[in-house]
């Protein structure tokens, strides 16, 4: 009997070899650690502490990898401080600890400036506990919040962290992810480090004071701690309301009511300057007791050395509205754009078409607009006509009126003028220097025109105003060239 072949099916057998969901999660962290080569950073020996402020400074370096467990699929994130490792590496034969340990009893990052990374924000692992590196594990879905999901996952955490020999930290986020809730294991050696976080609905009296916190540090401790325990405090004030009002510079348009006459006895016309709201959106004052011992302050519910009077360290921080309202910088961008223009300046002025312009040969654009209506003495008189001074000429209507564009071209030549209002002031011949911006000089000719560019592009008819003055300038260019009149600037 024992020597006959049993049929498959009278019998039902069952393969304990095959892996469960539960192994095959686990078996895939402990891979994805393996790639990670998170489990030879003990073996490359620890590093220096990070300087002051490091960690908010530093760019930051992310991987991600997808991994599913039952019905919920996680990300694993790996982020890593970009710390130079010439600046910090440490000899051989120096301490070999736990890289997550020194930077956990450093107190170089204590406080971090957490608004200074490029996407305005570093994370919450980084700035409680002062790490540059770690793993965290989120769900991509919603939360994780039944707590025996939380258990088996922490399970697996620790399984993976203990198989991989992994000395990196990882996190897990759990409950909601507004709340910022991370449980995480460390694993150095013969050393377990766990990382627990507890919300509480309401703050029980005696943890709103420093001896309160010291009570619960010292309990979760669980052996006699005779030393002094070392601390660190911040008070942080915010003033986010007050009136921004009368920090609001006004508005000032060259060559316009509200600015014109204030710039009359300017030598230079500058560029409009101002905001239309206050930059500033919040003042926050720290003031820092860094690394105090418990036994020389006393901080209770009835008294506290901790007076913002007498911090050792107070540091003062702007925080600025994202998009302010820059006038300069508007209208210098909008200018920049007309270099990506391609439409030509005939198309909004067909009459400067080329069968029209040989009318406009000979035209002097100052003189056509502030020659008088009565016709001259050279417009009546045929031999006086042929002087320079055409008869029939067309006259560019755009959005800059006579008056205003009369005002510009003084600008330009003050020359023209009797009285000349702004005249050239470009200093002497200055030595070439190669390393200096190639640009033109300030209060140059080049430098008025494309001041006064800037602002037709912005505040006076956009590009259409831009070849109306383009224009006028161009014919009184070429009246003084074919003339052999000095052009100021």
């Amino acid at each position: 009997m024992m020597n006959e072949e049993l049929d498959d099916n009278e019998f039902f057998q069952q393969d304990f070899t095959t892996a469960s969901e539960w192994e095959i999660f686990n078996a895939r962290l402990e891979e994805i650690f393996h790639e990670w080569k998170l489990s030879y950073g003990g073996a490359l020996g620890s590093q220096e502490p990070l300087g002051r402020n490091q960690l908010s400074l530093c760019e930051w370096t992310i991987a991600k990898e997808k991994i599913k467990f039952a019905d919920v699929e996680l990300d694993v994130v790996w982020v890593k401080a970009d710390v130079p490792e010439e600046d910090t590496a440490v000899k051989e034969e120096d301490s070999v600890d736990c890289q997550a340990f020194v930077d956990l009893m450093a107190n170089g990052n204590d406080y971090c400036i957490v608004d200074q990374m490029g996407d305005g924000k570093l994370h919450p692992l980084a700035q409680w506990y002062g790490l540059r590196e770690f793993v965290v594990v989120v769900p991509v879905k919603k939360s994780i919040t039944n707590e025996s999901q939380i258990r088996i996952l922490m399970s697996s955490i620790h399984i993976a962290v203990s198989e991989s020999s992994c000395d990196v930290p990882v996190f897990v986020q759990v409950l909601d992810k507004v709340q910022n809730v991370f449980l995480g294991v460390c694993e150095s050696g013969s050393t377990r480090l766990s990382f627990d976080i507890v919300h509480l609905n309401v703050t029980p009296p005696t943890c709103k004071y420093l001896s309160g916190l010291l009570d619960v540090f010292k309990g979760k401790v669980g052996v006699p701690y005779m030393d002094p325990v070392a601390v660190s405090v911040r008070f942080s004030y915010s003033l986010s309301k007050f009136l921004s009002a009368s920090y609001v510079v006004p508005k000032k348009v060259p060559f316009s009511n509200n600015g014109g006459e204030e710039h009359v006895d300017d030598k230079n016309i500058f560029l409009p300057f101002g905001l239309a709201i206050d930059p500033v959106s919040e003042l926050v004052l720290h003031c820092t007791w860094p690394h105090v011992a418990d036994n020389v302050v006393i901080d209770s519910q009835t008294y506290s050395d901790f007076d913002p009077l007498t911090a050792p360290a107070w540091s003062l921080r702007a925080r600025y509205e994202d998009t302010p309202v820059c006038f300069m910088s508007d209208c210098i961008q909008e200018f920049l754009q007309i270099s990506e223009s391609r439409r030509a300046i005939t198309e909004y002025f067909p009459e400067l078409a080329f069968g029209a312009t040989q009318n406009l040969e000979g035209t002097k654009a100052l003189e056509r607009l502030t020659e008088s209506k009565i016709p001259t003495l050279a417009s009546v008189l045929p031999g006086m006509a042929s002087a320079g001074t055409k008869q029939d000429h067309i006259k560019l209507e755009g959005p800059l009126n006579d008056d205003l564009l009369k005002d510009m071209l003084y600008y330009l030549f003050p020359d023209a003028q009797k009285d000349a209002l702004h005249e050239y002031q470009i200093p002497g011949q200055v030595e070439f220097d190669p390393l200096k911006i190639k640009s033109a000089h300030p209060d140059s000719l080049v430098h008025r025109l494309g001041t006064l560019m800037a602002v037709c592009n912005s505040y006076y008819g956009g590009k259409r105003a831009v070849a109306q003055l383009w224009a006028e300038f161009s014919q009184e260019m070429r009246y003084r060239v074919e003339r052999c009149i000095q052009i100021p600037g």
